[in-house]
């Protein structure tokens, strides 16, 4: 993907969860392609010291707060790129052993932060007439997860939303994916390798090669690779892509 088909120009973004993994990755790709980042997070430490490193602005919001949300895009009108990364893994285990506040969490954060963001940031983009939002989703929203319930239940609902998001804001000029990642390298896989080994009572060399088999690459997939691909939908060479879901995954199944 050539540079001059990411370049911002200018243009701002706001990427939630981004003082680490993913969000930060793609925090970074952007800022060096031109565009004035926005990061946000719950961890307020990191955030700043990462936005301050790269070159951008940071902003502390728990997404499932509407008052943060709304606060996060407080005086940041036009923003033309929402990335709504926040989310949480969630519990490794089969249901009938799921806390129901433990299902609540995963949903909250995963399916009703990414509506309040999207519900905030939406107006100021009809009004300009043009914007982006790229939903994170995952390869769970495709398949059936044994032992992973809320987060696959999060993501399929990510789909519902992506999709009816780009039926209506279509008309408004406002292009409207997902992004569905596979086994991508960090901290957060790790954990749900851990919890995997833990179910099976295997160890993390065998879980962790379960994963990747189920990826045709047997790779991990990189943050950055996710990173071009927001670049790519945010672009102007993606004008007639919406409500789609973007696997990259490896070939995951």
């Amino acid at each position: 993907m050539a540079a001059g088909n990411t370049a911002g120009r200018g243009r701002t973004a706001v990427i939630t969860a981004a003082a680490g993994g993913i969000g930060l990755v793609v925090a970074e790709y952007l800022a060096g392609n031109g565009w004035r980042v926005v990061m946000s997070d719950v961890d307020a430490g990191a955030g700043a010291a990462e936005a301050a490193r790269i070159g951008a602005s940071f902003r502390t919001c728990d997404v499932r707060d509407e008052a943060q949300v709304d606060a996060l895009f407080d005086g940041l009108d036009p923003v033309f790129l929402v990335v709504n990364n926040a989310g949480i893994a969630g519990p490794t285990r089969p249901v009938w052993e799921i806390d129901p506040e433990e299902w609540r969490d995963c949903l909250e954060v995963n399916v009703t932060g990414q509506f309040l963001v999207a519900r905030r940031c939406l107006p100021a983009m009809i009004r300009a007439g043009e914007g982006v939002i790229v939903n994170m989703a995952s390869v769970a929203g495709r398949i059936g997860y044994a032992n992973r319930a809320p987060y696959a239940a999060s993501k399929w609902a990510v789909r519902g939303l992506t999709a009816t998001l780009a039926r209506e804001c279509g008309p408004h000029g406002i292009r409207v994916n997902a992004i569905l990642p596979g086994t991508v390298r960090g901290e957060r896989i790790e954990r749900v390798i851990r919890g995997y080994a833990e179910v099976n009572k295997v160890d993390y060399a065998t879980a962790e090669a379960h994963y990747l088999a189920r990826q045709a690459t047997g790779r991990m997939v990189e943050p950055a690779e996710i990173a071009a691909t927001i670049g790519f939908l945010a672009s102007d060479a993606a004008l007639s892509i919406t409500g789609q879901f973007v696997g990259v995954d490896g070939g995951f199944e």
